[in-house]
């Protein structure tokens, strides 16, 4: 059974999720102009998608014992925009409903994810030295419901109801 944290995380999630799916789903070519490069609804899903890879990489390197990759290899977060216009670039060709449906699976792949940690694992600063002072819990938020927030604010910012 999920932790608390682990389980408010996943509702904060599962709500932001369902506001941009609504709004997306919505307005699926919509022009989000210089709201976010000139791109397309389904690239701020695609990059959406892409950060719940990262994170499960994440668990997954540490899991196996491994230092992960933090942000990824090859990447540090001063490349944070290298790191993101990388994710544009595998994904930009994808149509829309290719992209909802990679959304709507890797954020329920990162919800089950969250259930296998425990409140200590997810709250705990010094848990997982890789992380540098961060909470695990923190990071997944990152990675989920304040990223959803993020994308919600794009649109908003792009005038997309």
């Amino acid at each position: 059974m999920a932790s608390e944290r682990g389980r408010a995380l996943a509702a904060k999630g599962d709500d932001r999720l369902a506001e941009v799916l609504r709004r997306a789903d919505a307005s699926p070519e919509f022009a989000l102009g210089a709201a976010y490069y000139d791109r397309r609804v389904a690239d701020v899903l695609a990059h959406l998608h892409a950060w719940h890879l990262v994170f499960d990489g994440w668990v997954a390197q540490d899991r196996a014992g491994s230092v992960p990759a933090y942000p990824a290899e090859g990447y540090t977060w001063n490349d944070l925009e290298a790191l993101n216009i990388a994710f544009y670039r595998a994904h930009r060709e994808r149509p829309y409903d290719a992209v909802r449906t990679m959304l709507v699976t890797s954020h329920g792949a990162m919800v089950r994810l969250l259930g296998t940690f425990d409140d200590d694992d997810l709250v705990r600063e010094d848990r997982f030295a890789w992380l540098g002072g961060q909470a695990l819990g923190d990071v997944a938020d990152e990675c989920l419901g304040a990223h959803y927030e993020w994308a919600l604010r794009t649109f908003d910012a792009a005038g997309m109801a």
